[in-house]
């Protein structure tokens, strides 16, 4: 892989906080500005975002444009030809929804790695093609974030978190809320407490502990809590916000 990937992959080994931003729509512009603003990973979202397969390339070059970010993908599903798409396209991690066990995190791991070292994976050589440089991906591969968000995950998480191949966790605070029986936005004891369990089985694996937030206030609240990997603002909230703040003050 390159070299910048490995110099996330250090640094997150040795404990760095990670602030990214969640990209919702397919803008390469608002792509551009993440990256060029400092957040250290710009998160493209094929699940419930606007950006799909062919904003990929684009998208992702937007963000290596300006800054140092960590090109991220959220997959739209636990599948082995999508995770292995966005590994061919040169995504640096990728983030894969709805794992609920221990099964379903060594397919993640298996779409990821070659056949040498136990994996599915064939060579797509599409960011060479595109870029004229070869990458010896056969030992190294993109970082891998698997997403702790229903009872089935939470009941297993210490065991998903020593998967090995497994790089770090991503907790989807939204669903986690319905599956300990709140819903968003309404956090409880029992919320408080799975949070509590994801990230310390992610520090006990010796993974990298992540969270989903839709606010700068809201991260710095769970980096607090010992999560490190933290989508800190969206493309689209932020420009809502932004907006709708200049709107108020023309207006006042």
């Amino acid at each position: 892989m390159t070299a910048a990937l490995e110099t996330h992959r250090a640094r997150l080994g040795d404990g760095a906080i990670y602030n990214g931003l969640w990209m919702m729509s397919a803008a390469p512009e608002l792509a551009t500005i993440g990256a060029a603003a400092g957040f250290d990973y710009v998160c493209l979202d094929l699940q419930h975002g606007l950006a799909r397969a062919g904003d990929v390339v684009r998208l992702s070059d937007a963000v290596r444009a300006h800054g140092s970010a960590l090109v991220t993908a959220r997959v739209a599903a636990n599948r082995f030809t999508e995770i292995g798409l966005l590994a061919d396209a040169g995504i640096e991690a990728i983030i894969v929804p709805l794992i609920d066990s221990v099964a379903d995190a060594e397919a993640a791991v298996a779409a990821l790695d070659y056949p040498s070292r136990g994996g599915r994976r064939s060579w797509g050589p599409t960011a060479e093609i595109l870029t004229g440089q070869v990458r010896d991906s056969r030992t190294a591969r993109p970082l891998l974030f698997v997403m702790i968000e229903t009872a089935e995950a939470l009941a297993a998480v210490e065991d998903i978190c020593a998967v090995p191949g497994v790089d770090g966790v991503y907790v989807g605070p939204a669903d986690l809320a319905f599956a300990v029986g709140t819903v968003p936005g309404r956090p409880n004891d029992a919320h408080a407490e799975a949070l509590v369990r994801i990230r310390t089985a992610a520090d006990s694996a010796g993974i990298v502990p992540g969270i989903h937030c839709s606010t700068g206030a809201e991260a710095k609240l769970r980096e607090e809590q010992g999560f490190r990997f933290i989508t800190s603002a969206s493309d689209i909230g932020a420009a809502g916000r932004a907006l709708r703040e200049d709107l108020e003050a023309a207006r006042s």
